[in-house]
């Protein structure tokens, strides 16, 4: 009788617990959805070489396509803007907080042919070097 309760008790607890989680996966997922959104709805931009071209969202990911053209006159070293980028992130008030809530931005850079130069997820942890200052 004692067994049964506490397998009863068990179970309950982990039902509470995985529907819990599974709401805040979901709330994870529509502040994903919105923030793609948002960005999305100012595209494309360009800065110089940089052409940010789309923003959407993938579980609690928001991923944000950039086509960056390194020959272009003026065009700073791809690490130097990916470097650049990650700085932004990890300083701008509205991002770190969503970082904090569990969000994650993945940024992806593409020559002009449609190569893959970059794909670089940013978390909370990754900006934990701009923040112990």
């Amino acid at each position: 009788m004692l067994l049964k309760r506490f397998i009863v008790i068990f179970l309950s607890l982990f039902i509470f617990a995985c529907s819990s989680s599974s709401n805040e996966e979901k709330q994870l997922e529509l502040l994903a959805m919105n923030r793609a959104s948002l960005i999305e709805a100012e595209l494309p931009i360009e800065v110089g070489p940089l052409h940010i071209m789309r923003a959407s969202a993938n579980k609690n990911i928001v991923e944000i396509m950039m086509i960056y053209n390194s020959d272009s006159k003026g065009a700073k070293p791809i690490k130097q803007v990916l470097a650049q980028s990650i700085h932004y992130y990890c300083s701008d008030k509205t991002t770190l907080t969503n970082l904090d809530i569990g969000l994650t931005y993945r940024i992806k850079m593409r020559n002009p042919r449609g190569q893959l130069m970059i794909d670089k997820i940013i978390n909370k942890q990754t900006c934990e070097p701009f923040n112990r200052k």
